[in-house]
């Protein structure tokens, strides 16, 4: 089936694109969601207006996203993560941690989705991560995973309740001191 795209669909075209698709991807997908009409004359000149603003968008995000790329390009980020003696990590490391870690250095505006890492890194190391912004803004970071510190490798140790605070002797409940006492 040709379909005229009215809005970028990945993988597939951006608007005033005539594409073929499968008849079931354009009923339930392209057409319910307004992201493609059928190619008639007059959809044709009203798409023709819509590429010309949609260009002048696309330019204007891919500066930005281009800007942002160059500013998160050879950062280095720090994951701390709890590993056994030997580096494995109990658990894994992905995008959404990633993310969660751009975002507390500064960069609240990194989808997790664009952070690639293939397979979930499960080892403590060095690793090279790279950020797909868009197909034309890519940017890499290097991320360093790291052993948790344990309370005992802390500078000042915990010190627990029960060691600050003296126990008092004298509780409510009297015991006596001859087990005899004790019957009733």
């Amino acid at each position: 089936m040709k379909l005229l795209l009215q809005k970028t669909v990945t993988k597939l075209g951006r608007p005033g694109d005539i594409v073929e698709v499968s008849s079931g991807f354009a009923r339930n997908y392209l057409l319910p969601y307004g992201l493609a009409l059928e190619p008639t004359a007059a959809n044709l000149k009203r798409t023709e207006q819509l590429r010309v603003i949609a260009r002048q968008e696309e330019l204007q995000e891919l500066q930005e996203l281009q800007a942002q790329a160059q500013t998160l390009e050879g950062s280095e980020v720090t994951i701390p993560a709890r590993a056994n003696e030997q580096g494995h990590l109990f658990g894994s490391i992905g995008p959404a941690d990633v993310a969660q870690a751009l975002a507390q250095m500064g960069f609240d505006n990194v989808p997790a989705r664009a952070i690639i890492i293939d397979p979930h890194i499960k080892q403590l190391d060095k690793y090279t991560v790279e950020i797909r912004l868009s197909e034309e803004a890519i940017a890499h970071i290097e991320l360093w995973v790291v052993p948790e510190k344990a309370p005992e490798d802390s500078d000042q140790p915990e010190q627990s309740d029960q060691a600050e605070q003296p126990q008092d002797v004298s509780n409510d409940v009297q015991t006596p001191a001859d087990p005899d006492e004790l019957t009733d």
